[in-house]
């Protein structure tokens, strides 16, 4: 009952306008019929509002709410046929490390030598994912937190914006394959499906698992799915939710930004941004070509972003949602296991 224990009118009231204002950028951008339109504007009518001092943000429970809904969609897109392509997936996940290992190296080393980071700083700024993680170890250690915090909202925020129109253009005929929707869940079944994904979800959380809200939602929704216990795609007005509450969160993260940390930061965090970019769309060619994938679905799979932007990118643009948010579970399960000794310092106890 934690959700009940205290009323605070001032952070209701910053919870309205934060909706309000995600829903309705949200819903300009999908009017426009830009490619993740939803997510995309919600994230930046947040971000533009956060920039100018606006008290925006979700507060926990809110977040892992839209970030429940995101698992539980990407998992509806599984079906039995899809469970046979797992049989390519381990070499995916290998194309995958490589990548991830050439980003943080060349990341660090064009922020160290191209604009005089110090190591500490860049290294943390070029950690592409495990957010949660990196700032726990960067607050206790000799980093600029600040621009470490702006450098990783940075990235996020720059590959929402960047990847639907790019992908759009690259690989116009992935999403005309896209298959169209599928039959709804019912009533029934979309309530079966949010309580053993809510379930399942609270106990990795409790687990300490990376990213145990969205991997817990997505294998029960997908397990369901997948065994046909239920059937069809979770309803779309819930999907949407998901999308305006997710890039509401990573709009909010601008909070506090100033205008002198924002120019000094900026260039030389987008300039290693397109960098990672970059590598991760040579490797996703690769990948491409030897697995007989779409670009669009092994790029969005391999780039560096966080778990949940990701994922609902690819609900959004029709991208095999199950195969592009596995890889980014598996990535985030690996930066937290790596990360610490990249960085110099062991995992908090």
């Amino acid at each position: 009952m934690a959700w009940f224990r205290r009323f605070d009118p001032a952070a209701t009231r910053g919870l309205g306008v934060t909706l309000a204002l995600a829903g309705g950028g949200g819903a300009a951008f999908a009017a426009l019929g830009l490619p993740a339109g939803w997510l995309m504007g919600a994230m930046i009518a947040t971000a533009a509002a956060a920039i100018l001092g606006l008290e925006v943000g979700l507060p926990p429970r809110p977040r892992d709410l839209a970030f429940l809904l995101v698992g539980i969609s990407i998992g509806s897109s599984a079906t039995p046929e899809s469970l046979l392509q797992i049989a390519a997936w381990p070499a995916s996940v290998a194309l995958l490390a490589l990548s991830v290992a050439a980003t943080l190296f060349a990341g660090s080393a064009y922020l160290e030598r191209a604009h005089g980071w110090d190591r500490t700083t860049a290294r943390f700024a070029s950690m592409p994912g495990a957010f949660s993680a990196v700032m726990i170890i960067a607050a206790s250690s000799a980093a600029d937190v600040p621009r470490v915090v702006l450098a990783q909202s940075l990235r996020i925020f720059t590959l929402v914006l960047l990847m639907p129109p790019l992908i759009s253009l690259v690989t116009p005929g992935d999403r005309a394959a896209a298959p169209a929707a599928t039959v709804t869940n019912g009533p029934g079944e979309a309530l079966l499906v949010f309580v053993v994904a809510g379930l399942l979800a609270m106990l990795l959380v409790r687990l300490r698992v990376p990213a145990g809200t969205v991997l817990g939602a997505m294998v029960a929704s997908a397990t369901l799915h997948a065994t046909g216990i239920v059937h069809g795609r979770f309803p779309q007005p819930l999907v949407i939710a998901g999308f305006v509450a997710t890039g509401a969160v990573i709009g909010a993260r601008f909070r506090g930004t100033t205008v002198a940390v924002l120019l000094r930061t900026a260039p030389g965090a987008l300039a290693s941004i397109l960098i990672a970019l970059g590598i991760s769309a040579g490797f996703a060619w690769i990948g491409a070509w030897l697995l007989g994938m779409p670009f669009g679905k092994t790029w969005l799979a391999y780039a560096p972003g966080g778990v949940e932007a990701m994922a609902a990118m690819a609900l959004a643009l029709h991208l095999d949602p199950a195969f592009v948010g596995a890889h980014h579970v598996l990535r985030i399960l690996g930066l937290n296991l790596v990360g610490p000794f990249w960085l110099g310092r062991r995992p908090p106890t």
